[in-house]
């Protein structure tokens, strides 16, 4: 009997698949999967290496530079031609050695032919090694910006994962909120499932009219018509956040309990002044001054001297002889026809500093500013859910009175159906105020260059 048990519940696992368990997301799964596919992680981890890639360059120009250089070369003849001296071409040299008062008879003991020979192939290789001495800091300031450069990077990096992380809650608890609001619909439909029973009764007994009867169902339709929007509001909220956590085509599904406990905002109250070091906008904002202030630098260093000390070797073979010949070397490079043009490049980027750093004390100040709103926010946020518990209690006790009040005959169908539309909006507007802390506290922890998992 047990096994015949357990064999029909394995078929039905089959069958019936929404009788498996389901995969419920917590917040923290979902923003974790949403860190580890988003597309902007992804290209921001890969600018990183761009930019390590990038400091290496700019490393490797302490190393010298070493330069090579062959060639080779060889004529389709042989560079070779004999001449041959006529008798007039000797008349003639007679005649000049004559006039130069040397013995014309000393022709008689040269050749009447000669062969001069050229070179027909050769090779020569050059080797050349210049290390560089003084470059007017443009060397090392080069190197300390293609490093601020990877900070950069890394720093952008926090900002999208911030940025990611306050998306996929809002998300997250907008479907949260949908959820909830469908709960809300089905204490509506039991509410007016016994309202409606109870003007069926007292029509019955002659207590009340049909138009009771047909004024709850009525209001029942207009549930029903909105519990399609909600159904149709909630699979569409499941779909975006299931695209931007990277599981897109799933029927995602997220623990669905409303926090009830929430802590008052001071509890997350710090000082904003102290909190600004740890803001990566405010850290940018250094990067961006040190960044100005490294281009001017490199700027005035263009305008200085440059000196490299090296050595060069070169071999050569013209006539099957080769020999090798090593040379020290020693280069000051002035670049005085870059002066004039040139300070006017240092002067408008001493501007450019300026303009950086008068930015950076604005932005500070607007940061400031961001971190208190984001707190009223938050402390609105509040004071909202204080308001709605009170509301969720008095429109409870408000329903419950006109019922009993409606079946007493005291109250008209009309009052009792007010006060259950009251009890409804009291329940969303508790619900949308929760969400809405939720998304301000964690707009809060941001804003304060805090981790939104504290």
């Amino acid at each position: 009997m047990n096994r015949l048990y357990i064999l029909i519940l394995c078929a039905g696992s089959f069958v019936f698949p929404s009788l498996q368990a389901q995969k419920v997301y917590t917040l923290a799964e979902c923003r974790q999967m949403a860190l580890d596919n988003n597309v902007k992680i992804k290209n921001g981890r890969l600018a990183i290496e761009q930019a390590r890639e990038q400091e290496k360059e700019a490393f490797s120009k302490y190393f010298p530079t070493v330069s090579a250089s062959g060639t080779y070369f060889r004529s389709n003849n042989l560079l070779t031609q004999k001449i041959s001296l006529t008798q007039e071409d000797q008349q003639q040299l007679g005649s000049i050695i004559s006039k130069l008062g040397l013995d014309p008879s000393a022709l008689a003991s040269l050749p009447t032919s000669f062969t001069l020979e050229a070179i027909n192939h050769g090779t020569m290789v050059n080797l050349m090694a210049m290390q560089p001495v003084f470059a007017g800091g443009q060397i090392i300031n080069g190197n300390k910006l293609a490093k601020l450069q990877t900070d950069v990077r890394r720093l952008q990096l926090e900002q999208s994962k911030d940025d990611i992380l306050s998306t996929t809650e809002s998300y997250y608890n907008q479907l949260l909120s949908l959820c909830e609001k469908q709960r809300t619909l089905d204490i509506v439909d039991i509410q007016l499932q016994r309202i409606h029973q109870d003007a069926e009764n007292s029509f019955k007994v002659g207590i009340s009219n049909k138009n009771d009867v047909l004024s709850v169902e009525l209001k029942q339709n207009e549930v029903a018509a909105n519990r399609l929007k909600l159904d149709n509001g909630i699979k569409l909220c499941k779909m975006v956040l299931a695209q931007y956590v990277g599981i897109f085509g799933e029927d995602i599904h997220i623990d669905t309990t409303l926090i009830s406990n929430l802590p008052e905002p001071s509890v997350y109250l710090v000082d904003h002044e102290a909190s600004l070091d740890n803001r990566t906008e405010a850290k940018l904002l250094d990067k961006n001054v040190e960044a100005s202030v490294l281009q001017r630098k490199l700027k005035q260093g263009a305008l200085l001297p440059s000196v490299a000390i090296g050595a060069a070797s070169a071999y050569q073979d013209l006539s099957n002889t080769g020999h090798v010949k090593v040379l020290g070397l020693a280069t000051v490079n002035i670049p005085i026809s870059d002066w004039w043009g040139s300070n006017h490049s240092v002067r408008r980027q001493k501007i450019a500093e300026k303009i950086a750093r008068q930015d950076r004390e604005d932005n500070l100040q607007m940061l400031l500013i961001q971190m208190q709103n984001a707190f009223n926010n938050l402390d609105n946020a509040y004071k909202q859910i204080l308001l709605a518990r009170k509301s969720l209690e008095k429109s409870a006790e408000n329903l419950r009175l006109n019922e009993d009040y409606y079946q007493a005959g005291t109250s008209t169908m009309s009052d009792l159906l007010g006060a259950q539309s009251q009890s409804q909006q009291a329940r969303d507007q508790y619900t949308d105020a929760v969400t809405q802390y939720l998304n301000s506290r964690t707009s809060y922890f941001i804003a304060t260059g805090r981790s939104v998992s504290e």
